[in-house]
């Protein structure tokens, strides 16, 4: 869910979309998509498919629902009742649950850093890879060992990460070779 942690994957599937089941699902308010700026509190939450281990999320089919993991370890299915009043509980205003399977799923990378927070920076991707100093990597591609092409395109204004746009879609596999080209 848009905002939320995620949960660790040793593979997950790309297409021209993104990463299959990412960011999905979200929260609104009157004033449309409300993202982690909006409610700080969705960073104490995540949103797992503990259904699908490993990012077995095929993106021929309509993703499964995720589940919600609260704080104090409450977990909520997606569609359950409670998960709405629980949301609005932990985040201090009311919101409405959205499932928008037509949406893009950006994919945005970042090297592996010490103390960076997965949930505030909105990344779906992490990488063990040095990308030049000062910039120079926009228009680059990130070429995967089992074909996956990922071109960088700009740094994100919301948070750390670069906006990547698919090239060649595929499985991405943790310890996969990759090379920036």
């Amino acid at each position: 869910m848009l905002g939320m942690g995620g949960e660790p994957l040793r593979s997950s599937q790309i297409d021209a979309r993104g990463l299959a089941g990412d960011r999905q699902h979200f929260a609104a308010g009157p004033e449309g998509l409300l993202t982690v700026t909006d409610l700080p509190g969705l960073t104490d939450w995540r949103a797992t498919f503990p259904f699908n281990p490993d990012g077995a999320i095929h993106t021929h089919y309509e993703p499964p629902f995720p589940v919600l993991h609260g704080p104090g370890d409450r977990t909520y299915r997606w569609g359950d009742p409670r998960l709405a009043f629980a949301l609005e509980r932990s985040l201090g205003r009311p919101i409405e649950l959205v499932r928008d399977l037509d949406a893009t799923r950006g994919v945005i990378v970042t090297t592996v850093r010490h103390g960076l927070d997965r949930a505030f920076a909105g990344v779906n991707v992490q990488l063990a890879l040095e990308l030049p100093g000062h910039g120079g990597w926009a228009g680059a591609e990130l070429s995967f060992r089992d074909g996956v092409r990922l071109r960088l395109v700009a740094s994100r204004a919301d948070g750390p990460g670069i906006e990547a746009r698919v090239v060649e879609a595929g499985r991405i596999v943790l310890g996969e070779p990759v090379s920036l080209s």
